[in-house]
């Protein structure tokens, strides 16, 4: 701009242009903080993108599990939990942490043949396929906000923990 587009004027009104630069600066750094913003959920860093899509495996590789990192609280989440044993054998598989306290299972595919409770730890025995791989999907729904921790083991060397931070 030129110099004397910056005075302020009196006529025909009263200016003062020292003020409107800092509005356009603010208003300017306020463009780019949406633009952020819609770039950030685009990605997924309010769930349901590839930022929010984590997932876990057991350090003998029997135990893999895939969940949302990030979400937000009352949406549902899928949680999927893939087991590797003998062909045609059953698994245990636990479940165990807050995730499953303050979140409610919606639904799970296929029905375990069995399931029990064991103290705070939900155990479910799962039939497995001719190759021995069993895998059981979840669908939760929580109205908690912040972060949630889960454990799931199947046998005492295949365990994985991990957490999801839903937001209000």
């Amino acid at each position: 701009m030129a110099d004397d587009e910056l005075v302020s004027r009196q006529q025909p009104v009263q200016e003062d242009m020292t003020m409107q630069q800092r509005v356009w600066r603010f208003e300017r750094v306020g463009w780019y903080l949406l633009v952020v913003i819609v770039l950030l959920g685009l990605a997924g860093v309010f769930g349901n993108g590839p930022l929010s899509n984590a997932q876990v495996t057991s350090a003998d590789g029997r135990l893999h599990v895939e969940y949302q990192r990030l979400s937000r609280s009352g949406t549902t989440d899928s949680l999927r939990i893939t087991v590797r044993g003998s062909a045609r054998e059953p698994i245990m598989v636990q479940l165990d942490g807050s995730l499953l306290r303050e979140a409610s299972i919606e639904t799970i595919q296929p029905q375990p043949q069995a399931s029990l409770s064991q103290g705070k730890a939900i155990l479910l025995q799962l039939g497995t396929s001719e190759d021995g791989i069993a895998t059981l999907y979840l669908t939760l729904r929580s109205e908690y906000v912040g972060t949630l921790e889960c454990a799931v083991r199947a046998g005492p060397s295949s365990a994985v923990r991990f957490s999801t931070f839903l937001f209000p």
